[in-house]
Formats: C-alpha cells, sequence, structure tokens
C-alpha cells in the first residue's frame, strides 16, 4: 500500500479533470491520497472531492500566504467537522514570498496551532525561510501541551536540528520530490538521519516533481520516485518503506479511525 500524504487536487492547478489524475493514481498503486486545501476559496471544492473518491482523506487549513486577509475560523471549524478531515493544515510560515507579515502569519499560525488542539486534530505544518520562529513557537507550543495530536513538518526541508527538534517532540517529517533533486544532497543526509518512525512520503502536487520528471506538473501517481529515493537513502526496501510510510501515516493521522 503507497499514501500520498499530501498533494494539492484544485482543478485550476491541472489542465485536465482531477478524476483523471485520482485514476492514474490508483492504477500506479496509491492506495490513499491526503488532499489538502489551504485557501478558503478551495474548501467548497475539496469538500465535493471527498465525497466522490474513496481514496482521498482531507485537510483544510490556511496557509500563511494568506495571512494578511480577514479569516472566519469558525468556518474553517465548520469545514473540518462537516467533512470529517484528518488534519489542520497546512498552515504554518513563509518568509519567503508571503504578502503578509511575520507577526500576521505567527498569529494566524498560533490560532490555528489552538484550533488543532482544542478538535484533537494533527497539524500539517509549512515552513519556509522562517526556522527560527518556527522552531521558537514549535517549542512553545510543545511545552504548553498543544502538540499532544501530532505534527509534520510537510515537504522537509530545514535544519538537522529542526530535524532533530521535530523528532523530540514526537514529530514526523516528510519527503517530497526534493530528495531526489541531484542538487539535494544535504537533505537527503538529514532525512539518512531521521528515524524511520518519524518519516512520510508526499508529491505536494501539482509541485516539486521528481526527477526525472523535472518541470513536469507533479501528481500524486509520481510518489513512487520519491518513495524509492527515500527507500535507497534509508537501505530499505521499496516495499519495506512502502509499510513503514503507510504505518506512519495510520499512527498520525487516523488514530479515531483504527
Amino acid at each position: 500500500m503507497t499514501i500520498d500524504s499530501h498533494c494539492h487536487l484544485d482543478q485550476a492547478d491541472y489542465e485536465e479533470p482531477v478524476d483523471f489524475v485520482i485514476q492514474r493514481a490508483e492504477a500506479a498503486g496509491v492506495d490513499h491520497i491526503m488532499a489538502v486545501a489551504c485557501n478558503p476559496d478551495d474548501f467548497e471544492e475539496l469538500s465535493k472531492q471527498l465525497k466522490q473518491h474513496a481514496c482521498l482523506y482531507g485537510a483544510f487549513g490556511i496557509h500563511p500566504e494568506y495571512a494578511h486577509k480577514q479569516h472566519d475560523l469558525d468556518n474553517l471549524k465548520k469545514c473540518l467537522i462537516e467533512n470529517r478531515a484528518v488534519a489542520l493544515g497546512e498552515c504554518g510560515l513563509d518568509y519567503h514570498e508571503a504578502e503578509a507579515t511575520h507577526e500576521q502569519q505567527q498569529d494566524l499560525f498560533q490560532k490555528q496551532i489552538d484550533l488543532a488542539h482544542q478538535m484533537h486534530l494533527p497539524l500539517m505544518i509549512h515552513a519556509r525561510d522562517a526556522e527560527g520562529d518556527m522552531r521558537a513557537i514549535l517549542k512553545q507550543a510543545y511545552k504548553a501541551g498543544k502538540l499532544t495530536d501530532g505534527f509534520v513538518l510537510h515537504c522537509f526541508s530545514g535544519s538537522a536540528d529542526m530535524a532533530r527538534e521535530a523528532v523530540e517532540m514526537g514529530g514526523f517529517l516528510s519527503a517530497s520530490g526534493v530528495i531526489t533533486f541531484k542538487n539535494a544532497e544535504r537533505v537527503r543526509e538529514i532525512f539518512a538521519q531521521i528515524p524511520l518512525a518519524n518519516l512520510l512520503v508526499e508529491t505536494d502536487a501539482p509541485y516539486l516533481a521528481p526527477h526525472p520528471l523535472r518541470g513536469k506538473p507533479n501528481e500524486p501517481a509520481y510518489v513512487q520516485y520519491t518513495l524509492a529515493k527515500l527507500a535507497e537513502i534509508k537501505g530499505v526496501s521499496v516495499k519495506e518503506m512502502e509499510k513503514i510510510t503507510t504505518e506512519n501515516f495510520g499512527r498520525l493521522y487516523l488514530k479515531g479511525q483504527q
């Protein structure tokens, strides 16, 4: 069983019906897909997809790039409940190109940490060029007992120290197509040190298509390339890595359904 633990299926990002993308994933042996809506404008679309496709799990959150706008967190909560979402996210910090100020992003992130804790949902976290503040916020939340339902640093490419601290707090780190890139040796070295029990694998489709498909739109069917590279990095078979990442996905996201 293979699971793509993070992708985006917003129709606007694809040149063909998303149904075809999902069908190709299933044909490629991807049994389940975590579909993520992190723009409130896309919540309704994902809600419909979840009803139509049994292979999908859903996550809803508000990405830091929208932190400068007014948001109704009651609507987010309602969406999470009605769709039986298994995670809140993606949410977090992005100091690379987001229009929102650092303070706006931190405020929205803190509110979503609180909501996830209130709802007993794991957090799906985005962190880009904001490692110092992210580490500080997570340490504070951990000490306050707000991360007891788990979290994942999705599409992880941070430092070894951040990876170590996340593991110490019981967090997961998700490998994306980045680990297949020729210039990503540092990221591969960090994943080599992460315990097997803390690993997930994802596409982040339609972004970050893995080698040898770089430059093409990514899709859940391509998770096999990242899975194979992660298995190579960790020195285990692809089948064993499938088993490990599937079990880890269940421990993080499906505790209430097992």
